[in-house]
C-alpha cells in the first residue's frame, strides 16, 4: 500500500510534518480493509486549509476498488479522522456485499441449482406406473377402484402421458398434452 500526503495552504503555525505522520499513523486503519491487492493499491491524502476550514480528502484506487471522502472542519486532527471513519464504513460495505455474494453462490448444491429452502425431503412414497398403457375407460375403472383422486397413465390411442382426476363436483377431467 502507498500513502501519499500532500498538504495545501497549511499556515506556518502548524507543522506539516506532523500532520503527514499523523495522516500515515490513521491510515494503518484503512490497510486492514485493503488486504487483497494491497500492494497495488494507493491512498491518497490532501490536507488543505482555507480561512478558518481545514479539509482532509482521502482517496483510494485499487485494481477493483476505488473510493473517496472528504470532511471538513475546524481542526485538522479531526478532519483527518473523521474522512477515515467515512472511508472504513465504505469499505466495509463493499467487503460485506463481496461476502454475501460469495455466500450466496456456495448456497448451491453439486448439480449447481440454488438450494431450496425446504431441505431434504424424506419419506416420500414412490409409486409406480403401469407399463402397459390404457385407454380412457380402464383408466376411469382404475380411479373409481382406487382412493386416489387422480390416475397418472399412457394413452394407448396416442402413447402420450395423461392425467385422469376427479374434480370439485365430482366430474372426470382428463388432462392431455
Amino acid at each position: 500500500m502507498k500513502v501519499r500526503v500532500t498538504t495545501r495552504h497549511i499556515n506556518s503555525n502548524r507543522d506539516p510534518e506532523k500532520l503527514k505522520s499523523y495522516a500515515v499513523k490513521k491510515s494503518k486503519r484503512i490497510e486492514k480493509y485493503l488486504r487483497s491487492g494491497a500492494e497495488a493499491c494507493d491512498v491518497n491524502f490532501v490536507l488543505s486549509s482555507e480561512k478558518f476550514r481545514d479539509t482532509a480528502e482521502i482517496s483510494i484506487n485499487s485494481r477493483n476498488l476505488k473510493a473517496a471522502s472528504s470532511f471538513e472542519t475546524t481542526d485538522m486532527y479531526t478532519a483527518i479522522d473523521s474522512a477515515v471513519d467515512v472511508i472504513i464504513k465504505q469499505l466495509k460495505k463493499e467487503t460485506d456485499k463481496k461476502k454475501t455474494s460469495k455466500r450466496r453462490t456456495a448456497a448451491k448444491n453439486k448439480e449447481g441449482a440454488p438450494e431450496s429452502g425446504i431441505g431434504k425431503l424424506t419419506n416420500i412414497k414412490v409409486r409406480r406406473l403401469p407399463k402397459k398403457p390404457m385407454t380412457i375407460e380402464e383408466a376411469s375403472l382404475q380411479i373409481r377402484v382406487s382412493d386416489a383422486n387422480f390416475v397418472t397413465f399412457r394413452n394407448s390411442a396416442s402413447n402420450e402421458m395423461n392425467v385422469l382426476y376427479i374434480d370439485d363436483r365430482g366430474q372426470l377431467t382428463l388432462i392431455e398434452p
